[in-house]
């Protein structure tokens, strides 16, 4: 079985980190244990969407913990060898805490939508990413998130990607309504997240 140690993190907020963190979570909890670290001090809402979902969320294989501390990988770090595979989600602005839950990951996934404005704002993420490689191996990738069908908005943000230099995931998480009502809820269908996590998968298996 192949460990994930993912962090879904974008210092920019409203990108979908939260939604992405929870259905990569889910995904990977039906291969082993997983651990999902709600890391925002502001909005916990890995945690209340657990919550939310009451009986129908997989409490046993998907273990959500609220973690927003300064001293994050100190006190997460025992934790990794008691489960198969761990998701962080971290609050925006926060460097310091997203260095953490750096330190402790293998890939960074950035959700970003396909917005210019939100695209001039990867660099941030990327650089302290590229901080952290230097000490230890990690791989950041940005997820295109919130895209529109029919629109050339995707193929627009990739070109300027590829100019900024940055990995960008073939699949796309398209601008669907179930996931914006996704929160709460345990989706029988992880959609386009699925490819995700086979993307994720034959990355580390190369």
């Amino acid at each position: 079985m192949i460990k994930m140690k993912i962090c879904v993190g974008n210092l920019k907020g409203g990108v979908g980190k939260t939604t992405t963190a929870v259905h990569l979570a889910l995904g990977l909890s039906r291969s082993g244990r997983t651990l999902l670290v709600d890391a925002d001090p502001e909005q916990p809402q890995c945690y209340e969407w657990s919550e939310t979902a009451g009986e129908d969320w997989p409490a046993a294989q998907c273990i959500v913990l609220h973690l927003p501390t300064r001293d994050l990988a100190k006190k997460a770090g025992p934790m990794l060898a008691d489960y198969e595979h761990i998701v962080f989600d971290v609050g925006p602005k926060n460097p310091s805490l997203l260095r953490q839950a750096l330190m402790l990951s293998d890939d960074l996934i950035i959700p970003v939508r396909p917005s210019t404005a939100e695209l001039h704002e990867v660099p941030k993420t990327v650089e302290l990413a590229a901080e952290v490689d230097e000490l230890h191996p990690l791989r950041a990738t940005v997820l295109l998130v919130q895209v529109r069908s029919g629109t050339r908005t995707a193929a627009e943000a990739r070109g300027l990607l590829d100019e900024l230099g940055v990995p960008v995931f073939e699949t796309e998480i398209r601008l669907l309504e179930r996931y914006g009502l996704s929160f709460g809820s345990v989706p029988p269908e992880l959609g386009d997240y699925e490819r995700v996590l086979t993307e994720l998968t034959q990355e580390v298996t190369a």
